[in-house]
């Protein structure tokens, strides 16, 4: 796996905070889909981690469901926790904010009963290391509920590329397998995944790449290629993508999602 620039991926999502829930039906959908089954175990939280709460679209969820419970939402881009907070202060809802990175969690052991995070984790550099780090924050009997990005999302946009020159253009995500082997390493239990394949449709290439700059999901890696792509390749990208558009002149762009339940 390739290394993340986190100061380029925050810059990124800073970027797009005010902006980013006009793009996100993607996250809106999956954050859903996750808390619904979450919301169907017999946990009963009295204090809720939302880890790279984004704009809230989580915390909201569960401020609603728990609302007895102590909500803490934590990301590392100052402009998404204000976009949290005024999601939540529309509802009467509150939480603590708290401005940090996922891989060096500001917490006490046992501090939570629940932590939750919605594509977010995707982004860090030393999973297993982030995701036991998690665990020891949770309470006895605690537990993650997570969705991440899995190998296969992008496809359309990662093969077009590579029929236009060798540079890493996409972020690299991890196979199912691996990231099963990364929560045993963690010392989770019960671990539970299902996926998901979600086709995004759009009109045209550069709406498509627009769009996925807008919910600041460009490329972050180290070793990207520095500068503008040029209007040159671009235009052999957006030929070489032509492969993929569908009958109707639709442009399909592929996300691979897995949901994780785990107990401590």
């Amino acid at each position: 796996m390739s290394a993340f620039d986190k100061h380029k991926t925050r810059q990124s999502f800073d970027r797009a905070a005010h902006r980013y829930d006009q793009s996100a039906g993607l996250q809106q959908q999956v954050a859903e889909t996750l808390m619904d089954r979450q919301l169907g175990s017999s946990l009963k939280p009295s204090a809720i981690l939302d880890l790279g709460c984004g704009t809230g679209q989580v915390a909201h969820i569960l401020c609603k469901a728990y609302s007895a419970a102590t909500m803490t939402a934590l990301d590392f881009s100052p402009k998404m926790l204000d976009q949290t907070a005024k999601r939540l202060m529309q509802c009467n809802y509150h939480a603590e904010l708290v401005c940090a990175d996922a891989e060096h969690l500001p917490f006490s052991a046992a501090s939570f009963d629940l932590i939750a995070s919605s594509l977010m984790l995707q982004w860090s550099n030393d999973l297993q290391a982030t995701l036991s780090a998690c665990r020891d924050c949770l309470k006895e009997n605690g537990e993650m509920a997570f969705s991440t990005f899995l190998t296969g999302t992008l496809l359309e946009v990662r093969s077009s590329w590579e029929m236009v020159d060798q540079e890493p253009h996409t972020s690299d995500f991890i196979e199912l397998e691996a990231l099963h082997h990364t929560l045993e390493g963690a010392g989770f239990s019960q671990i539970e995944i299902t996926t998901e394949t979600i086709v995004m449709p759009y009109p045209s290439v550069r709406e498509m790449i627009m769009d996925i700059k807008r919910i600041g999901a460009s490329n972050a890696r180290v070793e990207r290629e520095r500068g503008l792509t040029g209007k040159a390749r671009f235009a052999a990208f957006e030929r070489a993508f032509d492969t993929f558009r569908r009958l109707d002149g639709i442009y399909p762009c592929t996300w691979q999602l897995a949901y994780v339940y785990v107990k401590k």
